[in-house]
């Protein structure tokens, strides 16, 4: 057998017979012909071999089983015929369960012993151990073969085993799979729901207990097959060696004939009245299969790196249901992917680069992205992207079938319209309450009327999160009214889908009964995950819904801070693992600043940790947002991005100084702290920084009036000043790529490009000698410098990688050591879940 390719010459397999050997070697005999052709004939097992091959398959699974080994991929492909029987191969996905103890209390394991187990109980420890290999919520195994419980990512046991021995048994008998389908989707489907045929009707000739075996091991629950693979064996046995029993033959009758014509009839009426009774069933409609819910892992795309932002969207739905479209990093660029789900691959959307914030077309033939302060949309199967609109700010929009798109502005705050063929964007009038944010817009199905979240904490009655969330609403409003009504109080954005609200409250993604026609909340809300995403500030949860299929995000796993020499070797940690977001070290080195986040609410904390001592102090107690610390050039205070007591701005906070938290900038848009100079004279800030920030200045002496040092239709990013303050060394992607370059404090000008070919996140040493950066490839490179009288700059040299590549590392004074962020599970699977028929078992 032969192709061109992998699908074709499975193809040939399946379908094409080979050539006879005779006609491409005229000296060999016609009977060596008839073997191959027998060897390879296709087609049922004969019913003997059915049952000695499946008796000895169960005896080997007996075996595993009973030293409590469960192999998890069962499958013909797996099982191998020997002179002395059947050997079961391949048990790289098995998995070890707790063993229990027979009727004399002694190991089950030890007492088993057969000549054709299949199981090296000596070898079977030497390549799987102890280990389970998998991890909560990922599917192993081959899918023909598996049962609904492993599908669904629940745990594995001998049960698992023998439902996929009840798939290879049917197989073998009636050279069909018990289960298939067009995609994997289907096949997934057909294993949740469908039982096959009787082998019977496919094999006349096959027994009905045969059926009865096969149909036991393919029962849905585990509870109602076979619970151990020694009563399958068993049964099998039976089949085999006793035809007479009635098992494998048909008993001749010996009633005499007028007696039989009597039972004849006496039948026929039984017969009858059967017909009409089945007759008056069929006429009643059956009542559909009750739809389970499916989860699974949704790989990131190969060669890329997943990390979501605070207001942009990971992953999302389409609106059939059938692709997943992905923002992941590769080559320091975020880029945009989709993922049909028949599919092994995401491909990437060429044109895509930066692209942030994505949502689909209603019919899913394009996707809406923010990129370069532009709103674009993109083919979802490839093309060239079309420019809409300006919008400098990027939050995820929405699509209405009338070719309607709305979206967030900050500046004035709003929800803006453009059409999807692009053209002037206008303010969409809604009520409005000036101390509320209107964000995160999304239409229902009648395309005129939208949810979206008023986000609370604009104005200054807004003192922590409780008061934030509290005062936020969703809302619903209308392109046909400026009237807006309250929907329910709520902290996170919503999604609408099969009569349900999807919306995030306390960390937890609950779906609730929606009236859509009167726009209200019913019933009770249903949990749907402990473990998403969410990002308190913004009111963003990372989820996506559609009408059968959901997709989101877990929360990520906790990270560890990680002391690191110049060549990457590791020389110890500090603290306990936790959600480790921005961190600084001291300008003594002795201690580092750290803002660490909360699962549950979304938020984080600024924390300060003594390295010396080994104690740590919280500079807030309350569930204010607190982000992105960074000294003062003495180290008696800390600066920090506070979210919670209206618009984010920036604090201060002298240490040891209870109660000296005090704002010292508070303008529209965000702030966020970056640097302060080395006479504390000045501080560099980003504005507007989550959405495309430019750099300002603050001064810290006097008035305090900022002005702008850079303001361009670019991304301006981590500006950090020179230790004698004359130069900010900063990234930006006015070339097309982030890279790094150095500019004169005064004016701007002198400007130079520091990093080759791409870079991020800039540092310098102490003494100025040294300027680091995050090259594209993830490694930290070093460039040699002398600020005074004129910067000079020399060739960078790699030091050693990132795991991230994006701002996740900040070096002592003098260079010799780095602290690291580092995630604390080293092989982390991918944190997108996909679940199918998410609404089941809910109220209508």
């Amino acid at each position: 057998f032969s192709g061109k390719s992998r699908g074709s010459l499975i193809s040939s397999i399946l379908r094409d017979d080979p050539g006879p050997i005779s006609q491409v070697t005229p000296t060999s005999p016609p009977l060596l012909d008839r073997v191959v052709q027998t060897c390879l004939a296709k087609g049922p097992l004969p019913l003997e071999q059915t049952l000695r091959f499946g008796v000895q398959i169960a005896d080997a699974l007996d075996r595993a089983h009973r030293q409590g080994i469960v192999h998890r991929d069962l499958k013909p492909g797996n099982v191998m015929l020997t002179r002395s029987g059947v050997k079961l191969l391949d048990f790289g996905l098995a998995k070890t369960f707790e063993r229990s103890l027979d009727a004399t209390g002694r190991d089950q394991a030890a007492a088993a012993e057969h000549p054709m187990a299949g199981v090296n109980p000596t070898a079977i420890p030497t390549v799987i151990g102890n280990q389970n290999l998998t991890q909560e919520g990922t599917i192993l195994g081959t899918f023909e073969y598996m049962a609904p419980e492993q599908i669904e990512g629940a745990e594995a046991d001998a049960r698992t085993d023998i439902f996929a021995f009840g798939a290879v048994l049917y197989e073998m008998a009636t050279g069909r799979k018990a289960f298939s389908g067009k995609s994997r989707g289907s096949l997934i489907s057909s294993i949740l729901r469908d039982d096959p045929g009787p082998i019977s009707q496919v094999t006349p000739t096959s027994p009905p207990l045969l059926d009865r075996v096969v149909q036991t091991c393919l029962a849905k629950d585990p509870d109602d097959r076979w619970q151990s693979a020694g009563d399958a064996r068993r049964e099998l046995q039976w089949i085999a060696e006793e035809p007479r029993s009635g098992a494998m033959k048909v008993v001749e009758s010996r009633v005499p004939s007028r007696a039989r014509e009597r039972i004849a009839w006496a039948l026929g009426a039984v017969v009858l009245a059967g017909l009409a009774w089945f007759a008056a069933g069929r006429a009643r409609p059956a009542a559909p299969p009750a739809a389970r819910s499916i989860r699974f892992s949704v790989p990131i795309p190969r060669g890329a790196t997943f990390a979501p932002g605070e207001v942009s969207r990971g992953a999302s739905i389409s609106p059939d249901g059938k692709r997943i479209a992905i923002e992941a990093y590769r080559d320091g660029r975020r880029r945009l992917f989709v993922r049909p789900l028949d599919s092994e691959e995401a491909v990437e959307l060429e044109g895509s680069t930066d692209a942030s914030a994505h949502f689909w077309s209603p019919d899913g033939r394009f996707i809406a992205f923010f990129a370069g302060g532009k709103l674009k949309k993109i083919p979802a199967t490839g093309g060239p992207p079309e420019e809409l609109c300006d919008a400098d700010f990027e939050i995820v929009g929405t699509w209405n079938r009338d070719g309607t798109i709305l979206f967030t502005n900050f500046v004035p705050p709003g929800i803006i319209r453009v059409s999807e063929k692009g053209g002037k964007p206008e303010v969409v009038a809604i009520g409005r309450d000036e101390a509320k944010l209107p964000m995160w817009p999304h239409f229902l199905p009648d395309g005129r009327r939208f949810l979206y979240l008023a986000l609370g904490g604009q104005g200054a009655g807004a003192r922590s999160r409780d008061d934030r969330v509290k005062s936020s609403e969703l809302r619903l409003g209308s392109l046909d009214s400026k009237e807006s009504h309250l929907v329910t109080k709520l902290g996170s954005r919503a999604e609408y889908a099969r009569g349900h609200l999807v919306f995030v409250r306390d960390g937890v993604l609950f779906a609730q009964p929606f009236d859509e026609r009167k726009g209200e909340l019913r019933g009770e809300p249903r949990v749907l995950s402990e473990t998403v995403n969410y990002f308190f500030g913004p009111g963003n949860a990372a989820f996506s819904v559609a009408e059968d299929v959901l997709v989101f995000e877990t929360a990520p796993p906790p990270s560890r801070l990680v002391w690191l020499d110049r060549h990457g070797r590791e020389l110890g940690t500090f603290g306990q693992p936790a959600l480790v977001e921005g961190f600084r070290v001291s300008p003594d080195g002795g201690r580092v600043a750290v803002d660490i986040g909360e699962r549950r609410t979304g938020t984080s904390d600024v924390w300060v940790f003594e390295l010396e001592r080994g104690v740590s102090t919280r500079l807030h107690s309350d569930e204010v947002d607190e982000a992105r610390p960074l000294w003062s050039p003495d180290g008696t205070r800390v600066y920090f991005r506070a979210d919670g007591k209206g618009p984010p701005d920036i604090h201060e906070v002298a240490l040891g100084s209870p109660g000296s938290d005090r704002a010292i900038l508070e303008l529209a848009g965000v702030q966020q702290p970056e640097d302060v100079s080395k006479d504390g004279r000045r501080m560099v800030f980003l504005q507007d920084a989550a959405f495309g920030a430019d750099v300002w200045i603050l001064p810290l002496e006097g008035e305090r009036r900022p002005t702008p040092w850079l303001q361009t239709r670019f991304n301006e990013r981590s500006p950090r000043f020179s230790p004698d303050g004359n130069w900010i060394a900063y990234e930006s992607d006015e070339s097309g790529n982030p890279e790094v370059y150095v500019a004169r404090t005064e004016g701007g000008g002198d400007k130079r490009r520091v990093s080759t070919a791409g870079g991020r996140s800039p540092r310098w040493r102490s003494d100025g000698k040294e300027l680091y950066y995050a090259a594209s490839d993830g490694f930290v490179m070093a460039v040699p410098a002398h600020p005074v009288p004129r910067l000079e700059v020399g060739a960078p040299t790699r030091l050693f990688h990132l795991e991230t590549g994006i701002d996740d590392y900040d070096p002592l004074p003098d260079g010799t050591r780095f602290l690291v962020r580092t995630s604390l599970e080293k092989v982390r699977e991918s944190p997108i879940r996909l679940v199918t028929d998410w609404a089941a078992g809910m109220p209508p």
